[in-house]
């Protein structure tokens, strides 16, 4: 028996967001098996639980909500979820991490960006606006060991993004809005990357790149990927903690109201670090009263743009990272820049469009300083500059050069075991930064540890290695970021 189809009332006022809030609420401690049991039974029970709990099918949780406990179809045109109420309703997962830590299980998808008819500049006259104003959250606990009709409902919050508390946010999402119009008018809708903003990113949509790929109603020579506007996992995450969880904040902010009424975020940061150019390492480590470490430079980024804490809250709500750069006398880069190791066999089954190293480049964005080696044997800061990589460029040199390291993970590694006065080298035949254009694959840990044929080479533990598709083991491998490629972004802070 489906209730849905008894003509029973709405049990919440369609016209009110707190009636619509107040009967969502009933939903936390429940799981989708529990709404999908208080509407059906017997065969008609197992035959939606199985349809929902595929998740290839084109029923997500969201929908099963919507009819099911909200009693509405699910709609796929342009107005809100409840259009009465102007409320957006939004089934989303969220993830407790290693170290118990709570983090958005993605980015949240808002409305699709139109490819076929013009855009609005203005983003409060926009469709955007319309449905992201008023969202009704319901957050459910993603744990991979569950079903996924298992997983529980444990926050619902009617989140309203106009309110006082995200006021600094708003100028945020209002700046990226334009920036991504700006490209989409300019016929560059091709060239749209998440990481080309802070918050407000513009995600790609459709199963396969090639299927998602349509006309521009501004550019009818290139076709370009279906995307949507989209809040930021990283955003997303920040929402959660510190908006319905109602967290302790964790990070300073750079920027307080109305600092950046009259200039861009990226603008205002840069202008802050430009205060301190042509000052030396020493100097602002003595200024600032720092020591030097692994993380001291990012700890001087910090104290410069006037944060006390180990990040900046702007910072980790739109994922930005600090890399700091230092360039010897002749303007060469002094190092590769590392990225976080793989596990190899994850690698190799991945597909690239999905895979962690696009998520990387695609959706950060980096804030890299630099400073350069003078006569004096010191280093000084230069200058900064906001940079994420081209999607052009990564889609192309980037997958080129990503699927050669898949294909030799997976063809084999070849070693050449030999002496060297008193220490065995292991060496291998992957590909250097000398054979690639942007990045290679090399070891991460100066702790050396292999396992070939059997037999243990190297001073490293269990844990600094990593297996290879024949059961071998290799010291843990990561991607890192060329010189000469590093070069050729920052040429224009370089003396």
């Amino acid at each position: 028996m489906n209730k849905i189809n008894m003509g029973i009332e709405f049990p919440y006022d369609k016209t009110k967001p707190k009636s619509i809030e107040k009967y969502a609420k009933n939903l936390i401690g429940k799981t989708f098996r529990d709404v999908l049991k208080s509407n059906f039974t017997d065969n008609k029970l197992i035959q939606q639980i199985a349809y929902f709990n595929n998740p290839k099918s084109k029923g997500s949780l969201g929908n099963l909500l919507e009819e099911f406990y909200f009693l509405y179809k699910p709609n796929s045109d342009s107005s809100a979820d409840f259009p009465e109420a102007g409320v957006e309703l939004k089934v989303t997962p969220y993830e407790i991490t290693s170290n118990r830590k709570i983090r958005a299980g993605e980015r949240l998808v808002i409305t699709m960006i139109p490819n076929n008819k013009p855009i609005d500049k203005n983003f409060k006259k926009s469709h955007l606006i319309d449905k992201l104003k008023l969202i009704l959250f319901v957050l459910y606990l993603r744990n991979k060991k569950l079903q996924r009709i298992d997983y529980k409902i444990n926050y619902v919050n009617l989140f309203n993004i106009l309110s006082k508390k995200c006021k600094d946010d708003l100028e945020i999402i209002i700046d990226d809005y334009k920036k991504i119009v700006s490209k989409i008018q300019s016929g560059l809708a091709h060239k749209l990357s998440e990481s080309d903003t802070q918050y407000l990113g513009a995600c790609t949509k459709g199963a396969s790149a090639a299927r998602s790929l349509q006309n521009q109603f501004y550019n009818d020579k290139v076709k370009a990927k279906r995307r949507a506007f989209s809040l930021k996992q990283s955003y997303m995450t920040y929402i959660i903690n510190h908006y319905i969880l109602n967290n302790v904040e964790t990070f300073d902010s750079i920027f307080h109201s109305n600092e950046l009424k009259n200039t861009s975020f990226e603008s205002a940061i840069i202008n802050k670090i430009s205060n301190f150019i042509d000052k030396s390492e020493d100097e602002l480590y003595s200024k600032f009263e720092i020591t030097r470490s692994k993380r001291a430079n990012n700890s001087l980024i910090m104290k410069i743009l006037g944060v006390k804490t180990d990040n900046a809250k702007e910072f980790e709500k739109a994922n930005i990272q600090i890399k700091t750069i230092r360039v010897k006398k002749n303007g060469e880069p002094r190092e590769h820049m590392s990225f976080p190791t793989f596990k190899i066999l994850e690698f190799i089954a991945e597909d690239f469009e999905t895979s962690k190293l696009y998520n990387i480049f695609s959706q950060t964005k980096f804030l890299f300083v630099i400073f350069q080696e003078k006569e004096d044997g010191l280093y000084y800061l230069n200058g900064a500059k906001f940079w994420n990589m081209p999607i052009v460029q990564l889609e192309k040199s980037g997958k080129k050069e990503w699927k050669m390291y898949q294909n030799k993970f997976k063809n084999g590694i070849k070693f050449n075991i030999r002496c060297c006065e008193n220490s065995i080298i292991i060496d291998n035949d992957l590909p250097t930064a000398s054979n690639t254009n942007i990045f290679h694959v090399r070891l991460h840990s100066t702790n050396t540890a292999y396992v070939i044929n059997g037999t243990k080479y190297g001073r490293g533990k269990e844990s600094d290695m990593d297996i290879l598709p024949n059961g071998d083991k290799m010291t843990k491998q990561c991607f890192w970021l060329n010189k000469s490629y590093i070069k050729k972004q920052i040429k224009e802070l370089i003396l």
